[in-house]
């Protein structure tokens, strides 16, 4: 009977050893499941975040180049003010490019946030309000009267310098917006 005992003993264990080895295998395995579900879910976040910066970064890049395109267009139409041959292709051009920039501008504005939005919209209305300043000056050009000249032409400068101005706060907002927060997941 002890090699019996002894035998059933020696089996008793080793199915007592198989099932513990068994039991925290599966914990093991588990455990490794429940970290490699969330390092994903991690990954995927942060990949979430980064495609978010880089479609708002893209949106208001193109935004500001369109208005800085439209900007120095505006500013050639300035310096040929009053020459018909020389404004009224320029002028073609700044409509493409002014519709360029409404459309950029819903983009931008559409990413948000607000900040952005707001100086989006007054960015476009600054460079909108160099746009109606610089045909006003064609056309007081064509009329020959110099106080005319001169008070449209100031009031050209004001309307590049406010663009200018709105420009730098539209660079500003939008720096804020994508700079890191602390609370964004990496």
């Amino acid at each position: 009977m002890d090699a019996t005992w002894t035998a059933v003993i020696a089996a008793g264990s080793a199915v007592v050893a198989s099932a513990t080895t068994g039991w925290f295998t599966t914990v093991a395995a588990r455990t490794q499941a429940q970290l490699n579900r969330e390092m994903q879910g991690a990954q995927l976040r942060h990949a979430q975040v980064e495609h978010r910066y880089q479609q708002r970064r893209q949106a208001y890049a193109e935004f500001a180049k369109a208005a800085a395109v439209l900007h120095s267009r505006l500013g050639d139409m300035v310096s040929v003010a009053g020459d018909s041959d020389a404004f009224s292709p320029l002028l073609d051009e700044a409509r493409s490019d002014r519709t360029v920039l409404l459309s950029t501008m819903n983009v931008a504005s559409l990413e948000g946030p607000p900040a952005v939005g707001v100086a989006v919209r007054e960015l476009y209305e600054a460079v909108n309000g160099f746009w109606s300043a610089t045909r006003r000056l064609n056309d007081a050009v064509h009329s020959g009267i110099p106080d005319h000249i001169s008070e449209h032409r100031a009031l050209t400068d004001q309307r590049r310098t406010k663009a200018r101005a709105s420009r730098d706060a539209f660079v500003e907002a939008a720096r804020e917006a994508l700079a890191p927060t602390t609370d964004t997941p990496t």
